[in-house]
């Protein structure tokens, strides 16, 4: 299913698994790998459809694509999610 994403960023985002919660990135795009209540490793789900608020994460907004028609292109509003063919 085609859909129109605009990107900001001119730079990967680093998931560093040795980065502690509240930890000093090496760099400003060098994040924690989310840890769980007994500072455990969780698993990670990243966002394939470009929708999601937590990108590269999956936050679920995928859902606003279930209904889409894949001979078409939509393009989505950041903030409100609403849907609109290009």
């Amino acid at each position: 299913m085609p859909r129109a994403i605009t990107f900001t960023s001119s730079t990967p985002i680093r998931v560093d698994p040795n980065l502690e919660p509240g930890g000093t990135p090496s760099a400003p795009n060098v994040i924690p790998w989310p840890r769980d209540e007994s500072g455990k490793l969780k698993v990670l789900s990243i966002c394939t459809c470009g929708l999601s608020a937590k990108f590269p994460f999956c936050d679920g907004s995928h859902k606003a694509c279930k209904d889409e028609d894949p001979s078409k292109t939509y393009a989505y509003d950041a903030a409100t999610k609403a849907r609109t063919e290009v």
